[in-house]
């Protein structure tokens, strides 16, 4: 968990400030989502008006036509049309999230900020390597392990 913080922290300092997230949601379709969601769970506990509401939104979305006129207020909810199981599962399952094609992922931003730099390289696994005694506390470590030895194996 630690180690997921600190890499996390290590994204946010590598990322370009206003830069997109990941994803985006849409949020028009996000409300269609809710709407059918509510319809389905607790369409029995709704306000009429409110059932009304979520069904023209959810119908507008399935290009359905309108399951009731303005003027039938009076009409039992049992007589009137609703819309099926089937119908508010296609609109729950809309897919709300828009990828950002152009996000780089944190450890991508990584590896670009470090280059070719074999000080910024040998720099950065130093840090994980004090970050990991700091956090992990090993009891145990192999013979000529240290925070400060060289990073290149068989190096000149």
């Amino acid at each position: 968990q630690k180690r997921q913080v600190r890499m996390n922290e290590m994204e946010e300092e590598l990322r370009r400030p206003g830069e997109e997230p990941q994803f985006k949601t849409d949020k028009s379709l996000y409300h269609v989502r809710s709407c059918a969601l509510a319809l389905l769970r607790s369409r029995e506990k709704m306000p009429k008006d409110k059932v009304l509401e979520y069904e023209r939104v959810v119908c507008q979305y399935l290009n359905l036509p309108p399951l009731h006129d303005d003027d039938d207020d009076e009409t039992d909810d049992k007589e009137q049309p609703q819309l099926t199981k089937e119908q508010l599962q296609q609109a729950i399952d809309v897919q709300y999230q828009i990828e950002n094609t152009s996000f780089i992922p944190g450890a991508d931003l990584v590896v670009q900020s470090l280059g070719e730099d074999d000080e910024k390289i040998e720099a950065f696994i130093k840090e994980w390597r004090r970050f990991f005694l700091e956090t992990s506390k090993p009891r145990f470590l192999p013979v000529g392990w240290g925070v400060d030895n060289s990073v290149v194996c068989g190096g000149d």
